[in-house]
């Protein structure tokens, strides 16, 4: 397992400020995450281009970076968004998201991430942390009833299932074929419903099920240690649970005070989890993918890309790869 940070690409042509490489470099994380959003869009063909992604890559050889993982366009309208309400385009947007596998894999990328969900991450609000530092706060309550944006985007679970195994099913041959790992994000927050959603896969039991549904080796899960830790588990034991079955394709090491139906985010040092104990727990499952913090409070005097936050949640994490890690 490796260390591994989140970066969005801007301008024109995309790419990353050097600044943040320099950053990640100099904090010796070998890994970044792109948004495949930065890159992907319906105007420009909704499939991710081959030059574009080895000129992203060539800036990070020049900081001696690698590229680990790939998420896919995640937002309303994005690249797969009609296959979410099961729509005709569906079928095009599936061959879409198959060739962007495919030239992910031509260049040895080992793990693309991707997302199901309409509402996606929604209802948080800002709360305070340790020292007053900003931190994302969730009270269902306050949410529960808030319909979705537009009649069709609500969904029972026997809809969402359907949806999203057709999704799954069509692209897994071209994720194979290409030799990557495909890691699935838990719905977050994990709350049964969420806009008229049916949140089918913010608990143990749907993620369990999805693996049973869909057993390629290929399918595989993003371990957002904060988000399995909202659903109130056992956060140690689901490590175990789905590292066993070698299902573990990424990870977000992160934590939060707290579970549905009101949890805050937290420093890495600061949140329920044993951190110490989940760290150990990879290394004994065998995990061998990248590892980043996600999510980091705002602390004072910080970037808006929240260096000082990343910078601190690294130390911790380098700490602890270097005590239980391979």
């Amino acid at each position: 397992m490796h260390l591994c940070l989140g970066m969005r690409l801007r301008g024109e042509p995309a790419l990353f400020d050097p600044e943040d490489l320099a950053f990640a470099a100099q904090f010796g994380v070998p890994g970044v995450k792109i948004c495949g959003s930065d890159l992907i869009s319906r105007e420009t063909g909704n499939v991710l281009h081959a030059e574009d992604l080895e000129r992203i890559i060539r800036q990070l050889e020049e900081f001696g970076i690698a590229l680990s993982v790939v998420l896919l366009p995640q937002g309303r309208d994005t690249q797969y968004w009609n296959a979410r309400l099961g729509r005709p385009e569906r079928e095009q947007e599936a061959l879409d998201v198959c060739e962007t596998l495919r030239v992910i894999g031509e260049f040895g990328v080992p793990v693309v991430e991707w997302t199901w969900s309409v509402p996606d991450v929604f209802g948080s609000t800002r709360g305070t942390g340790r020292g007053g530092a900003g931190v994302r706060r969730f009270d269902y309550e306050a949410v529960r009833e808030i319909p979705p944006v537009e009649p069709c985007e609500a969904m029972d679970a026997d809809t969402m299932w359907e949806r999203m195994l057709w999704f799954l099913r069509a692209i897994i041959p071209a994720a194979e074929q290409a030799d990557l790992r495909l890691a699935l994000h838990p719905h977050d927050p994990p709350c049964p419903w969420l806009r008229g959603e049916a949140r089918i896969i913010g608990s143990i039991e749907g993620l369990q099920r999805l693996f049973e549904e869909v057993p390629s080796p290929a399918n595989g899960l993003n371990f957002c240690q904060g988000t399995i830790a909202e659903m109130g588990v056992d956060v140690i034991e689901a490590i175990r649970l789905f590292g066993a079955q070698d299902r573990i394709n990424h990870v977000h090491f992160r934590d939060v005070k707290g579970a549905v139906p009101f949890f805050d985010e937290s420093f890495i040092d600061d949140g329920d989890t044993d951190m110490h104990a989940a760290m150990r727990a990879y290394s004994e499952v065998g995990y061998r993918y990248a590892m980043m913090p996600d999510h980091t409070p705002a602390v004072a005097g910080d970037t808006p890309y929240g260096h000082r936050g990343r910078a601190y949640a690294l130390g911790y994490m380098r700490a602890l790869m270097e005590c239980y890690g391979p």
